[in-house]
């Protein structure tokens, strides 16, 4: 399928640019990418297909050039982020978040107008403490980031933060979106420091009104599992639909099978 033509603009956000890509035509489908990622990263390899069929709007969080970053930092700055670039969207839009990108939309629930559908794709946080182990891999995270060492943070992130097996630190290093990696590394401390503080969801949850679908991989397990069924079945209505085979990056590699659902949802 040929590359789309893509645009891009600039949403004002309080001091920060927010940076969009625009392409395709169609109803309005914001996507919003998770931690470790940029938009080019998390939705390129699905860009065309979602472009045939919808005007797609793939913004960049703050923190991941050409958007800006600001002093500071709280999710409710990202929770702003997005509310302002629904605003410019300016008609009624559905929402595709991943991962980190999906925790900031529910944080923003109460700001989102013109918003027709969310698709969430298991969303991270925590309902309850996780004890001294999550602050001492947060601490290690932003003690690497006061030494400039964009390196370990990632590894931190990855192998600790994440969990992910040491073959795929060793799979990351080795490939072309690593110094990519590296680009963004300096905000991982503080996306983890916010999944990693417990939060009360369930209220906010259940006073969602806007259609909503959980996205969970048959592969994944814990508490990125545990979190999609628990919003699922606290925000009312909201439907939970199984990626047959996939885990948390099924956008990246199975692109054509999760398109295609995709447009099926949206």
């Amino acid at each position: 399928m040929a590359t789309p033509a893509i645009d891009r603009f600039t949403v004002q956000s309080g001091n920060v640019g927010i940076s969009v890509m625009k392409t395709g035509s169609g109803p309005a489908l914001l996507l919003i990418h998770g931690a470790l990622l940029n938009a080019t990263l998390s939705w390129g390899a699905v860009l065309a297909k979602l472009a045939a069929h919808f005007t797609v709007y793939a913004m960049d969080r703050r923190g991941r050039a050409p958007s800006g970053d600001g002093e500071g930092y709280s999710i409710s700055m990202e929770t702003g982020d997005i509310a302002r670039v629904v605003e410019a969207i300016g008609q009624p839009v559905a929402i595709l978040a991943h991962s980190y990108g999906a925790l900031a939309t529910l944080e923003a629930l109460e700001q989102l107008k013109g918003v027709a559908r969310l698709i969430l794709y298991e969303p991270p946080f925590t309902l309850a403490a996780r004890g001294a182990d999550s602050d001492r891999i947060t601490q290690a995270m932003e003690n690497a980031l006061q030494a400039n060492d964009r390196e370990k943070i990632a590894t931190v992130f990855l192998l600790e933060q994440i969990g992910a097996p040491p073959e795929r630190l060793v799979a990351f290093k080795s490939s072309p979106i690593w110094p990519i990696v590296l680009q963004i590394a300096p905000t991982l401390p503080r996306e983890s420091r916010a999944v990693n503080t417990p939060r009360e969801m369930a209220d906010r949850l259940a006073r969602c009104t806007i259609p909503t679908i959980l996205l969970l991989g048959t592969e994944t397990q814990g508490r990125m599992k545990d979190n999609s069924i628990f919003v699922s079945q606290a925000i009312p209505g909201a439907r939970l639909v199984m990626l047959e085979g996939q885990g948390h990056g099924a956008m990246m590699e199975a692109p054509d099978f999760f398109a295609d659902k995709i447009v099926k949802l949206a």
